[in-house]
């Protein structure tokens, strides 16, 4: 049985869609289109950054305690280069 492809692509593209791939088509075309849409609006948006902007400038006017660095491993803590140089002049 000899098969000819030229003939093959010929009945493919002589023949009918199938229906199905119409709902796909749709359905692609649609999750594309949600897809562009933003998730929040721009006043949710501002008034997330508000409160963002509120609350950081309520904790950083508390004034944190200096404390100490962490040392977990007790092995002391190594110092940066520049202040080093700072020592040593």
């Amino acid at each position: 049985m000899k098969v000819q492809i030229d003939d093959l692509l010929a009945q493919l593209g002589a023949a009918a869609p199938d229906p199905r791939l119409a709902m796909i088509e749709a359905a692609v075309l649609e999750g594309a289109e949600r897809a562009r849409q933003p998730v929040l609006s721009v006043p949710m948006l501002a008034g997330i950054a508000a409160v963002a902007m509120v609350s950081g400038a309520l904790v950083s006017g508390m004034g944190a305690a200096p404390r100490a660095p962490v040392d977990p491993l007790g092995q002391g803590l190594a110092l940066a280069p520049s202040t080093l140089l700072g020592r040593a002049l």
